[in-house]
């Protein structure tokens, strides 16, 4: 039996994208939420991605090397030939690639004065705050107000996880993006309850696009579409729905497989696992450790400075600034919930409420160790690294939150949570524009610490430790004195033979790509070559002209080395695409035809149903 909820759900949503949604008002609406985007992030349209934000320098690094492979042919770059101080690096295997497409398209046109590529990757970053809020904008339509689908999406790129945290203190470029995608595949859900026709390839191609973009982030977000159409379908289609939904995001898995079985299947071939070690293991990162971690929190908002508590490290004062983002925002969904429930006599909204504030209240849970049973349970959790990521569900709450009480935000009885509401985004729009100030070190705002603990990584370029590909020396050349003098005596990107004779012959460079690197060997007796270039598992080495493989191995600092045999000839070491990398780009092909072909079934189903 259908209740009022999904009665008024289907029928608000069926009527505000059609006759009720005038396009004047829909594109000054639009208008609106470009220019409070470009309002809010103009320092990146300046100063690029923040330079000294925690993730900002590695998101500048690939959109450089990622661009400038893209543009001489290499049209999905996964082997970085000159990070790491030019031994190249496997992080394009494992690292989302959609940011860097995005950035890619902005680098000719910033070419000549960005050569770092920090206007690129600040520029895609601009780019994903102007679409998710129109996404949301989108998305929230289809609750049927278009007053309060401004509102609601202006609260969802304003919210300080959103844009403060994700953009100017972290500098998540990747996990950014999964807010321009999230609201399209919620929308899918709500349209697949009334049956459109474009509801299924809708879900599945945006939820690739967000495996694109984050993948962990958003295997964690499946189940609320899943769960949305089971609750709010009509009870004969609930199990259908659910069902399509499922089979729209499995789909969607299948168009991303092109990036995603590489990245699952060939994690052994780098240290990533360091991403879930250390201090990057999510135990270390629940929201709240402890009780003396509670304690220190609270001296160090009532002034002490960090340096003098103990058991503290650099990134404590974040720790503390997460926790206050995520309980304003657990507020603002508590005050919204509120206003619906005390106003809405009809409860005609009050079960959709329901279903937000239980995926807030799920989403605080699984941030805290009150959880850490089910992270073991389900083992794909770890990946997460921080549970403080799930913020990215508050936001939706609150979005989703904002239509249903904004007829009511205005009677007496709400006014005193309204005010509350209005002060929280005043506090969130402070929080914005105190935190784009800081971590641009060309604004000289910037921590002096982390000033000078960047100087080498982008004069090396170098990746991250997890991303070094096994079995390098990552320990001792992640010391930057020991990288400098292993460069000095090893040059990037250069080969030699033999070990201990110089007269075994002469390897000269004839060519250097990502994926293929070409020698002329002039060898005087059976010998050893040695390229330095980073081993890692998948090259391959053979005698141009001829069948001949010869086997590649890597030497003790984790450099290629090849057992070659006496004569002239020219040597190819090449990485080709096999294995998981292969089978992914099937899978994604498959899986495109399955979307073609249900993009064709639902036009058809459509046609008939217009005769």
């Amino acid at each position: 039996m259908v209740t009022e909820s999904d009665t008024h759900l289907q029928s608000s949503a069926s009527s505000s994208l059609t006759a009720s949604t005038r396009p004047s008002v829909v594109a000054v609406h639009i208008a609106c939420i470009v220019a409070l985007s470009l309002l809010l992030t103009w320092p990146l349209l300046f100063y690029g991605i923040p330079d000294l934000s925690h993730d900002g320098y590695h998101h500048a690094r690939w959109a450089k090397q990622f661009a400038a492979q893209f543009w001489q042919g290499d049209l999905y770059p996964r082997w970085f030939t000159n990070v790491n101080g030019g031994y190249g690096g496997p992080s394009g295997f494992f690292y989302p690639p959609l940011t860097s497409y995005v950035s890619t398209l902005f680098s000719p046109l910033l070419a000549a004065r960005d050569t770092g590529a920090w206007l690129a990757a600040g520029y895609a970053v601009v780019l994903g705050e102007i679409l998710s809020g129109i996404t949301a904008y989108l998305w929230l339509l289809s609750f049927g107000n278009k007053a309060a689908a401004l509102l609601g999406s202006v609260i969802y790129i304003i919210a300080p996880y959103h844009l403060a945290v994700e953009v100017y203190m972290r500098g998540a470029s990747a996990e950014f993006w999964v807010f321009v995608w999230f609201p399209l595949i919620l929308l899918a859900a709500q349209r697949l309850i009334q049956r459109a026709q474009w509801a299924i390839p809708g879900a599945a191609v945006s939820f690739a696009l967000a495996v694109l973009s984050h993948p962990t982030v958003s295997l964690c977000f499946a189940p609320i579409p899943v769960s949305f159409v089971f609750c709010f379908s009509e009870r004969k289609e609930r199990l259908r729905n659910a069902a399509l939904m499922m089979g729209a995001l499995l789909l969607g898995i299948g168009l991303s497989a092109v990036y995603l079985l590489p990245a699952v299947v060939d994690q052994g071939k780098a240290n990533t696992e360091a991403y879930r070690a250390g201090r990057l293991d999510y135990h270390n990162e629940w929201l709240i450790q402890d009780r003396e971690q509670l304690s220190n929190m609270l001296r160090y908002v009532s002034g002490a400075n960090v340096k003098t508590l103990p058991g503290t490290s650099w990134d404590f004062a974040f720790k503390v600034r997460m926790l206050a983002v995520t309980l304003s925002t657990l507020l603002v969904i508590a005050a919204l919930f509120w206003v619906i429930r005390r106003c809405d006599a009809k409860r005609d909204m009050r079960r959709v409420a329901v279903f937000w504030a239980s995926i807030a209240f799920l989403s605080l849970f699984f941030m805290t160790s009150l959880s850490s049973f089910f992270w073991t349970l389900f083992g794909f959790l770890k990946f997460l690294q921080f549970p403080f990521r799930l913020n990215t569900m508050l936001v939706l709450c609150v979005a989703a939150l904002v239509p249903l009480a904004y007829r009511y935000l205005l009677w007496p009885r709400a006014r005193m949570f309204t005010g509350f509401l209005c002060l929280m985004l005043v506090a969130w729009l402070t929080v914005d524009v105190y935190s784009s100030r800081w971590n641009f070190s060309t604004r000289g705002v910037g921590n002096p610490e982390r000033v000078e603990m960047y100087k080498p990584l982008l004069r090396t370029q170098m990746d991250p430790p997890e991303m070094w590909p096994r079995p390098g020396n990552v320990k001792a050349l992640s010391d930057f004195s020991t990288f400098d003098w292993f460069t000095a005596s090893h040059p990037p990107q250069a080969a030699q033979l033999g070990t201990a004779h110089p007269s075994s012959g002469t390897a000269q460079v004839e060519s250097w790509q990502p994926r293929r690197v070409i020698l002329k060997i002039e060898a005087l007796r059976d010998t050893i070559l040695t390229v330095n270039h980073f081993y890692y598992a998948g090259w391959r080495a053979r005698i141009e002209g001829t069948k001949r493989q010869l086997t590649v191995r890597p030497s003790g600092d984790g450099l290629m080395q090849v057992d070659v045999p006496q004569g002239s000839y020219e040597l190819a070491l090449e990485l080709p695409r096999v294995g998981a990398e292969l089978a992914g780009a099937w899978i994604s092909l498959v899986s495109l035809l399955l979307l073609a072909g249900t993009a064709v079934w639902a036009w058809h189903r459509q046609e008939v149903a217009r005769n």
